[in-house]
């Protein structure tokens, strides 16, 4: 027979004689099992003398099924059909604690009502009870493999009616029998029903999640907390289904994203968020931007890039950030979208959205990859804003487009080069006729939008030094390394926040690193370069010293006045050819010079440079430091209050933070020395944290239901997009891959079996190839192929 006990015993309205026989260690190691609480234990251990003796004289003999297990002396089915519970509840544990001593796993059955609909009877079965529905073994259109057959129609159950009168449940039938092999000790913990997450563990993992840990490494974490895998009592894939279960309660992925932006807006209030949504209710398009970023893009905003990234979220939503470069040359985020299509439509509501959160002001330059809808969106919603287009995507489409080498290398040199307009008219001239790509339509399309890529005619335009989106595509890098293409809208946004504060924190370590300390000075110009790192950021400090060495290759030539000031000639070291222009303004101290770099980039050139050297400068004239390279930049533009009650604000939390953390620690150094009192602070503690994130509205109440325009918007719909991977491609739209035989090039066959190869062995050339003669040698070459479906480079 099988010896069996109740996990809520005290609570049962009669005790059996001779129910089990425990001794401590079995007594306490089924405590901790079966995850009794804490009022619970107190009830178990002061039950009195009677279970006690229970206890004492148990005594421990292991059949190889359960450790702690009396196979010969236990209760029998008569004795479990005398026992009462208070609630269902009650008898549900009780016999889930049975199996577990037993070694199998139980489940809810049938529910019987009666005419009221009140439940009258509750029925517990084993798990492998009744058979898989054939629906489910005869679908035709099945993809994946079957799972393994569990249901072999076992018979074992215990069922309970209330009792009349009294309001408790009886057991009504208890069958025992099972026709199937139990499970032995090591195997239990596996079972379906006595598997379990606990809050505390839950809370856990969620904050492992959290900070972008993935599942098997927070699985790893808890068992080497517990002192081995073995001691873990669930799974990775119920980890999997905690996680899913989480997002089901969310009322919809949109609604939860949209709750937890509401939620931000309460301790930012500048944050700004908006959406569309579709003819179905479906969400088309998001957009948001915190306000430290809407800070940035006040500073920084001058030069704007963005693009779209690809695969970053389940829906397939293309995700397109924009940022830009700050104090540190360092890239900053000025805000993101989701758009569920790249047309022109979309990227002007999204350029508008921006524009709106970033009160109408817009960038002086945009930088992007050149994309049709994005051109004309910007050209739509930023008229006066000059477009430059990559210059790396630029160089890869003449690369597939024309599949010249010498053309490739001249156009980089056009493109690229410091030179006058007449200059790169004539280069380009000599490029079409070398190259023989007059007539080529590309190049035709190419040099109409010359103004939008050519550095003869955007020198003085400001770009921060930025030519190409390898900004974005570091960016969209760093994001991957925070977000999976699984996540869902909520959890790409709060990741997506994750990545932004990761860039945030490096930001204020270069703050630091500008203020700390001082540089070598390797220069003979002491003076201006200890005013050039007073003045700049330290990444700025360095470019300005390279310049400053350099400096000493320009020679001045000579000196004219005029009514403004002196214009001094300047040239390279035997370089007499080439000479540019400094001109010194008398009023307002200004300097300016015909090569455009100060305009361009925002840092003075050589020739400035030269310039002050000649004239004994020891500081940097105010009018050559660009505010946004400074070090007082994030001054700039009347933020100063703002600026400042942010960082009061910052330090205050952080010190708080530090304080608290401190104390934590305190308590966890005793708290973990038993584990009554782990157990009991840990619960604690969970419960009063749902409570401050509920107050602070970094969690959505329980019992708080969504507003009608919440309820409105449901989840996106999937899309396809052109930057969409080959895996995720549907199998109908790809077709199947024709092999094609690399002896004669024709599709359908192989080399080894070429109905030519026979002619080839016998001394005769295969069908479909050429024979010429170089020199001594035969050289065989594929003919030229007719298939349609054969494209080359020049197509693409």
């Amino acid at each position: 027979m099988i010896s069996i006990y109740s996990e809520r015993m005290g609570s049962c309205s009669r005790v059996v004689e001779g129910t089990c026989q425990w001794n401590v260690r079995s007594r306490d190691d089924w405590v901790q099992r079966s995850g009794v609480g804490l009022d619970e234990q107190e009830t178990l251990y002061d039950m009195g003398i009677e279970a006690e003796e229970y206890f004492r004289d148990y005594a421990s003999k292991d059949d190889g099924r359960n450790e702690g297990f009396d196979s010969d002396e236990g209760v029998g089915p008569d004795d479990v059909l005398r026992m009462e519970f208070n609630t269902p509840d009650e008898a549900k544990s009780f016999y889930n604690n049975y199996s577990r001593l037993k070694g199998f796993s139980t489940r809810q059955g049938r529910k019987v009502t009666n005419t009221a609909g009140d439940i009258v009877r509750y029925t517990f079965v084993c798990n492998r009870q009744g058979y898989r529905e054939k629906k489910w073994l005869q679908m035709a259109n099945r993809k994946r493999e079957h799972k393994i057959m569990t249901r072999c129609g076992c018979l074992a159950e215990m069922r309970i009616k209330r009792k009349d009168g009294s309001g408790k449940w009886y057991v009504s039938r208890f069958v025992d029998e099972h026709n199937h092999e139990l499970a032995s000790g090591k195997f239990v913990d596996y079972l379906r029903s006595h598997r379990r997450l606990s809050e505390v563990e839950i809370a856990q993992m969620t904050s492992l999640r959290e900070v972008g840990i993935s599942i098997p490494k927070i699985y790893e974490s808890f068992a080497a907390q517990l002192g081995g895998f073995n001691l873990v009592t669930f799974t990775k894939q119920d980890m999997y289904n905690e996680v899913r279960r989480q997002r089901e309660l969310q009322n919809g992925d949109v609604s939860a994203a949209i709750r937890y932006l509401e939620g931000v807006s309460r301790v930012d209030n500048r944050i700004f968020w908006r959406y569309k949504v579709g003819s179905e209710n479906n969400l088309c398009d998001l957009f948001w931007s915190d306000g430290r970023s809407q800070f940035d893009y006040a500073i920084f905003g001058d030069v704007l890039a963005f693009d779209a990234t690809y695969g970053r979220n389940k829906y397939n939503l293309p995700v397109v950030v924009f940022s830009g470069v700050n104090h540190h040359n360092q890239t900053c985020v000025f805000g993101c979208a989701m758009v569920s299509c790249e047309t022109q439509e979309s990227y002007i509501w999204v350029l508008r959205q921006f524009l709106e959160c970033m009160e109408g002001k817009a960038p002086k330059a945009v930088i992007t990859d050149g994309d049709t809808s994005m051109r004309n969106a910007i050209r739509h919603v930023f008229p006066e804003t000059h477009h430059r287009l990559c210059a790396w995507h630029l160089l890869r489409n003449a690369t597939s487009n024309i599949c010249d080498s010498r053309f490739t290398q001249l156009f980089r040199h056009c493109m690229l080069a410091d030179m006058e307009v007449d200059e790169f008219e004539a280069q380009w001239e000599a490029m079409l006729d070398e190259c023989g790509v007059r007539e080529v339509e590309w190049v035709k399309d190419l040099y109409r939008k010359k103004t939008a890529w050519a550095t003869a005619y955007i020198r003085g335009q400001f770009f921060a030094g930025i030519r190409t989106t390898s900004r974005c595509e570091s960016l969209h890098a760093k994001l991957g390394r925070f977000v999976e293409s699984r996540y869902g809208v909520l959890e790409f946004v709060t990741n997506f926040q994750r990545c932004i504060d990761f860039l945030r924190d490096n930001e204020d370590e270069l703050e630091f690193r500008s203020w700390y300390g001082t540089p070598v000075l390797q220069t003979e110009f002491v003076e201006l370069e200890k005013d050039g790192w007073t003045k700049y950021t330290r990444e700025m400090f360095w470019r300005f010293r390279e310049a400053l060495k350099r400096c000493i290759r320009i020679h001045i030539c000579g000196c004219n006045e005029n009514a403004d000031g002196e214009v001094y000639v300047v040239q390279k070291y035997r370089r007499p050819e080439k000479k540019w222009e400094v001109l010194r303004q008398n009023v307002g101290n200004k300097f300016s010079c015909t090569c455009l770099r100060m305009e361009s980039f925002g840092l003075p050139c050589l020739h400035i440079l030269a310039v002050l050297v000649r004239l004994d400068y020891t500081i940097i004239p105010n009018t050559l430091v660009l505010r946004r390279w400074s070090k007082i930049a994030k001054l700039h533009y009347g933020l100063n209050c703002t600026r400042n009650e942010t960082q009061e604000q910052t330090t205050t939390y952080r010190s708080r933070l530090g304080a608290f953390a401190q104390l934590c620690t305190r308590l966890g150094r005793v708290a973990c020395m038993s584990d009554e009192d782990f157990k009991y602070y840990s619960h604690k503690v969970l419960t009063d944290t749902i409570c401050l994130e509920i107050k602070n509205g970094l969690r959505p109440p329980e019992d708080v239901g969504l507003t009608a325009e919440e309820q409105r918007v449901k989840d996106p719909i999937s899309v396809r997009t052109k930057g969409t991977g080959r895996l995720s491609q549907a199998s109908a739209s790809t077709g199947k891959k024709r092999r094609k035989c690399s002896n004669c090039g024709r599709l359908g066959h192989r080399r080894t079996r070429c109905p030519n190869r026979a002619g080839q062995e016998g001394g005769q050339p295969c069908v479909g190839v050429n024979k010429r003669v170089r020199g001594t040698q035969v050289v065989q070459e594929d003919a030229p192929s007719n298939n349609p479906e054969a494209v080359s480079l020049g197509d693409l």
